[in-house]
């Protein structure tokens, strides 16, 4: 199985590699990042992450998240790993933060037919304001086909809930199975705050989806 990871605001590839992917790694993804528009400019690594954010990142919004410059970045992560010949071309996932939530709505979107299942935290589609104007909007959400697990802080204000639940129902209304769990108490931080949760949640739902492999039927084939 392979996944295609999607960093926040700020964020870089080599930060969301570290701070994410080497538990996907553990799980027996193969994992790629690349950074985004809206990558920052601090120290790579998990820790670059949070220097990038304090940084702070200039420009305009709409030049962020689901732009189709990072819609082009993201496919041709996909086109690597579809090369890739111990990737199951069947079994590619995708994974998102905010702005990378963002970018993996709109890439599953591009590539329907290419993804297996998708999982986002603290993301969703385009409302008023905030941060959400880097967002796609629902006609764009109504392409998704990848089965999406979405993570969602109830105090969420950067991408308030409504968000995320208007991204649930576009899903649901075009029979994409979605499954979204918010988190009480938790605001835009939720793959920190609660990561062993996000983490027991995302690899369930990549088992139950056929992206991994159930480990006791994995024994018997």
């Amino acid at each position: 199985p392979a996944i295609v990871l999607s960093h926040g605001l700020g964020g870089n590839a080599e930060g969301i590699a570290f701070s994410r992917g080497r538990e996907f790694v553990r799980w027996g993804f193969v994992c790629i990042a690349t950074d985004y528009t809206h990558a920052g400019e601090g120290r790579r690594g998990a820790r670059g992450q949070r220097k990038g954010r304090r940084a702070g990142v200039t420009g305009d919004f709409r030049q962020f998240g689901a732009r189709p410059e990072n819609i082009r970045r993201g496919l041709a992560c996909l086109a690597i790993l579809q090369q890739q010949e111990d990737v199951d071309e069947r079994r590619i996932a995708a994974y998102g933060h905010s702005m990378g939530a963002f970018v993996t709505i709109a890439l599953t979107a591009a590539a329907p037919d290419s993804f297996a299942a998708a999982a986002i935290t603290s993301g969703g589609i385009r409302i008023a304001g905030g941060h959400t104007a880097a967002a796609p909007k629902a006609a764009v959400a109504a392409h998704v086909r990848a089965p999406f697990l979405i993570l969602q802080g109830a105090d969420d204000t950067t991408v308030p809930p409504q968000s995320s639940e208007q991204l649930r129902q576009e899903l649901a209304k075009n029979g994409v199975p979605t499954n979204r769990h918010v988190f009480e108490g938790v605001g835009h931080r939720v793959p920190s705050e609660r990561a062993s949760d996000c983490y027991r949640l995302m690899r369930a739902w990549f088992t139950e989806r056929g992206v991994l492999l159930n480990p006791t039927a994995a024994q018997g084939q």
